[in-house]
């Protein structure tokens, strides 16, 4: 893969480089400095004052662990270049080696209007600007003077690492003067989950603008280009990819037989799924009699295509794939459409009833669909709705588009990234079970790296979210911040999963235990509803973090493990308060809470305690176990 070797390059170009005077005079003047994954940094910005001068991440064994630095500089510089040293561990001889970290020089889309239906105050900026987001393909590139230069920093954190603290070095190379920023690591003794637990789509254009014309379908280059799509998805924590159900194709045997040709679905599939994808979501059987919002369109059968599903399920038989493929009837049906949207699925699933059928839907009731996907404003207008027809079986995810606007999170180019990032905060707290939007990279026009490209006639951005290099495909920063926030979604599952498992040791005294309420209480301090979120990005990092401690925390002595009713958070009116406190501790602990010592400790480690307290809104619990101590807090929201 090119990547690898510019990386390679990356270090070699930094140290031939320092054979070489610098090529500036005395005026010139740069300088490095540390952003975050959250941040998209404009041409305009300056170094902080109160920068301390680290760049600073974190994460898991086996996550990919996304950081940003600036670069400015007094005058036009070209093949500007940037390296990262060996990331050592602080207190032992393992370190992390050059090749698990990519460098990617940051791009800019300039825009000269903003996405229609949002704020003011919830855009990062206003047009005419440049906004950050593509990823350039090449290593070295021209910084012009005055304006900051991000370069996006990607860690893949091995699943061999040792938990703990690294340091490192980012160079910044400019015609051989060298500008220098500390890297500062921490590994969390904990794994990021090989097995994906959030179903992701981004519908693809495939082979797409600029190779639409160069591949040719169903050529040994068509095929490679498809495994390098699809590792580049997984990548991303994508799980799912689509096509089209006309790849089962009419084959005339002789004059008076025909059959439906599956073998070009089944190299398709061979494929994707050997590549690591989990899903093939087709499309689709059905259209529509007339435009989607006329009260008297229908959904209308395309025949053949039940022929293809009889065919389909034949394969999904003969090669155990039964349940890995899912078909949508036709895109977007509304409430006028509810009646044949039901024939038309019954017939489907008469033809194939190893076949899921998932819909993004524009109504809270469509029958035998499987999986309902709406939109992210309607889901949260008929929840109730959808969490009835979830306890009946059937699955539910969300999508985000053109909509929804106003102060809802989506990944218009022109919000910020924390909005991209909580959508997957959503999925935790309201246990959705996946994500799906319209355009991985559906641009208008041959030229993508320009504002109607990616817009046109939509929102910014709503069309693509990657970009194509010479022979393959290029990230973005929201693509990445879409990643990030699948792992954080990860994080929350880590912790409820690592609480269900103690519950499961422990018997029958952990009956209490409710093992995602802790990651939910965690959860709530970011994202409150589907509409209602924090705009801090701090409160993210630093709630990140507090989820990250609490795994690590189960793992040492002494153990505490904190349930109230009701959870943190609760708003408590006078009446008195009353809060009961149940925990499980290390056998043989002295547990206080708010310095009362606890009596009751069972032989188990179980613990129980009614709090009534109208003043102190924080409940203190301390475990000493051998000499150590541990304390964990839960507030509350006190009113009169």
């Amino acid at each position: 893969m090119k990547i690898i070797k510019h990386r390679v390059f990356l270090c070699i170009a930094t140290v031939v480089l320092l054979f070489f005077s610098p090529v500036f005079g005395d005026d010139f003047t740069g300088e490095v400095w540390p952003s975050d994954a959250l941040t998209k940094v404009l041409r305009q910005a300056l170094p902080p004052g109160d920068s301390a001068g680290v760049l600073e991440v974190s994460g898991a064994r086996g996550e990919t662990v996304s950081g940003q630095a600036i670069f400015r500089c007094s005058q036009d510089v070209a093949d500007v270049t940037a390296s990262v040293s060996v990331l050592k561990h602080r207190s032992s001889e393992k370190f992390i080696a050059t090749d698990a970290v990519q460098l990617q020089w940051v791009r800019y889309i300039d825009i000269d209007r903003n996405s229609s239906g949002v704020p003011e105050d919830e855009l990062v900026v206003k047009a005419p600007n440049s906004i950050p987001d593509p990823f350039w393909e090449e290593i070295n590139i021209t910084v012009k003077s005055n304006e900051a230069q991000p370069v996006w920093l990607e860690i893949d954190i091995p699943y061999d690492a040792v938990a703990g603290d690294y340091q490192g070095e980012l160079v910044v190379n400019a015609g051989g003067e060298l500008f220098r920023l500390p890297i500062k690591m921490h590994v969390w003794d904990f794994e990021m989950p090989k097995e994906k637990h959030l179903s992701i789509i981004n519908w693809v254009s495939f082979p797409g603008v600029t190779f639409n014309k160069r591949i040719k379908k169903d050529t040994e280059e068509y095929w490679q280009f498809l495994e390098r799509l699809v590792k580049f998805l997984v990548k991303h924590r994508q799980t799912d990819l689509q096509t089209n159900l006309s790849m089962i194709r009419k084959k005339k045997i002789d004059e008076t037989e025909t059959v439906w040709d599956s073998s070009l679905l089944e190299k398709y599939a061979d494929v994707v799924f050997g590549a690591g994808l989990e899903q093939i979501h087709l499309h689709t059987v059905a259209g529509k009699t007339a435009y989607i919002l006329d009260p008297n369109s229908r959904i209308i059968d395309y025949k053949d295509n039940y022929r293809r599903l009889v065919a389909l399920e034949k394969l999904m038989q003969r090669r155990n794939w039964q349940g890995r493929f899912l078909i949508a009837i036709s895109d977007e049906p509304f409430i006028h459409h509810e009646e044949t949207f039901i024939e038309v699925s019954k017939r489907v699933h008469e033809a194939s009833p190893s076949v899921r059928i998932i819909e993004a839907c524009e109504t809270e009731y469509l029958g035998e669909l499987d999986v309902y996907v709406p939109k992210l404003n309607h889901l949260n207008l008929w929840y109730r709705q959808f969490d009835k027809l979830r306890e009946e079986g059937k699955e539910l995810w969300f999508y985000t588009c053109c909509h929804p606007q106003g102060r809802y999170p989506n990944r218009f180019l022109d919000q910020s990234l924390l909005k991209m990032r909580v959508l997957h905060w959503i999925n935790y707290l309201y246990d959705i079970k996946g994500y799906l939007h319209w355009g991985l990279n559906m641009f208008y026009g041959d030229d993508p790296y320009t504002q109607e490209a990616i817009s046109q006639g939509l929102p910014l951005g709503d069309r693509a979210i990657c970009y194509p290099g010479k022979d393959g495909w290029l990230g973005s920063i929201r693509y990445s911040t879409q990643k990030n926030g699948i792992q954080d979604f990860e994080y929350l599952w880590v912790l409820e999963n690592e609480l269900k498992k103690i519950k499961e040791k422990v018997g029958a005294e952990a009956f209490w235990l409710e093992p995602r309420q802790r990651s939910l209480e965690l959860c709530k301090r970011v994202i409150w509803s589907f509409y209602d979120y924090t705009r801090d990005d701090n409160l993210l990092w630093r709630t990140r973090k507090a989820i990250a401690e609490e795994i690590e925390a189960m793992k040492v002595e002494p153990f505490l493990i904190v349930q109230t009713s009701p959870e943190e958070g609760t708003t408590i009116p006078f009446g008195p308060r009353h809060v009961n406190v149940r925990g499980l501790v290390t056998p043989g602990s002295k547990v206080t809470v708010n310095g009362k010592n606890i009596v009751n400790v069972r032989p188990s480690g179980y613990f129980l305690y009614a709090y009534l307290d109208d003043k102190q809104p924080t409940i203190t619990i301390t475990a000493e176990f051998n000499g150590k101590k541990r304390t964990v807090q839960r507030t509350f929201k006190f009113v009169d």
